[in-house]
């Protein structure tokens, strides 16, 4: 995250203009407000996938007792209207305290976004991590790849059973959060983290270890990377390649895709129109708004038929109105331009659709 400069000054002040858009009828927007339509689904049968940091235990009630000690004020009902206007499949949620029963989310995403027909959402958590779905979750796992002082960070692993899937054609997840912050030490921990990772994902591609997967089984690896612009980022190289840097304790490189080749980056923009691909924002400090999360996956048997960074600070507000949105939902505190996290979302498709 570089230093405060030009740019910076710029995006501050367009963070204001959002800002003081809720209490002005949006009239000071630079740009023509998406409206709604790309929040639609491309066409039926698409796994919508959606990855969202929405901060510490903010989607959970003030009074709720397990609340993490660094928890900000409750977002829930700005949550509850985020999933039931992205209606996603499938959910990758980071800052979600570990000490807590992942069925706690489903119970959470079940009045949000009810299933029906008896069915209920399915979750599954590791450290701080949460995959929820609409699907069974097979083949579950967690790990911790690192041990902080205020809190530990790992991934949580599940096989999302599709419905009507073929062989080879259901979905799974390592849904990661990696360490926070500057410095060489976390540079250090956030590699470490990578090459577990990479070294979990070479291991479910080949028969043996910890985990075996269908030959040809699309895979995401997504969440909170915490890829910052002032960082060498050489851990979301090890994502994408496979190239472990400690191999005397993770082993020798792998090929993260089936083919051989390395995962393909997402990269989604804000609202599936704008140029914009930041997933995270604070015009409180002196950082730039930053691509710190990600979806990567693997392109030789998955592909992605649309993609977004929800952004509800930039919608008009018909296309809010027409979602079932407010403008703050994806902002901590609008007035002062502190969006935290923002959702990203992606519609996989797979061969022969």
């Amino acid at each position: 995250m570089a230093l405060y400069d030009a740019r910076r000054a710029r995006a501050r002040r367009a963070g204001l203009c959002a800002a003081l858009a809720l209490f002005f009828v949006f009239g000071c927007r630079a740009r023509r407000a998406p409206d709604a339509a790309f929040l639609q689904r491309p066409a039926v049968g698409h796994v919508r996938v959606m990855s969202f940091n929405p901060g510490w235990d903010s989607i959970f009630p003030d009074d709720d007792p397990q609340n993490d000690a660094m928890r900000r004020d409750s977002q829930a009902a700005d949550f509850a209207r985020i999933v039931r206007a992205i209606d996603p499949d499938v959910i990758c949620l980071q800052e979600i305290q570990p000490a807590r029963d992942p069925a706690q989310v489903a119970r959470i995403l079940d009045d949000a976004l009810p299933l029906g027909e008896g069915r209920t959402w399915q979750a599954h958590s590791g450290e701080d991590n949460v995959i929820a779905s609409r699907y069974p979750l097979l083949l579950r796992a967690r790990a911790t790849a690192y041990r902080g002082s205020v809190t530990d960070f790992g991934h949580a692993m599940a096989l999302v059973d599709l419905p009507d899937a073929d062989d080879g054609a259901d979905l799974y997840l390592l849904c990661a959060h990696l360490p926070a912050g500057g410095g060489e030490a976390n540079v250090d921990a956030r590699q470490r983290h990578a090459d577990q990772i990479a070294a979990w994902v070479g291991d479910a591609r080949t028969p043996g270890g910890e985990v075996d997967l269908p030959e040809g089984t699309p895979i995401l690896v997504l969440g909170d990377l915490n890829v910052y612009d002032t960082d060498p980022a050489r851990h979301l190289a090890t994502l994408l390649t496979g190239d472990i840097a400690g191999q005397d304790a993770f082993g020798p490189d792998v090929a993260p895709d089936w083919d051989g080749t390395s995962l393909a980056d997402v990269l989604p923009t804000h609202n599936g129109e704008d140029g914009e691909t930041y997933t995270w924002r604070d015009d409180t400090q002196e950082f730039n708004p930053g691509v710190l999360d990600r979806i990567l996956y693997t392109d030789s048997v998955m592909g992605i038929a649309h993609a977004f960074v929800l952004n509800t600070m930039a919608m008009s507000r018909a296309g809010l109105a027409a979602a079932g949105l407010r403008a703050g939902d994806a902002a901590l505190d609008a007035p002062t331009g502190r969006y935290d996290h923002l959702p990203l979302v992606a519609d996989v498709t797979f061969p022969g659709e």
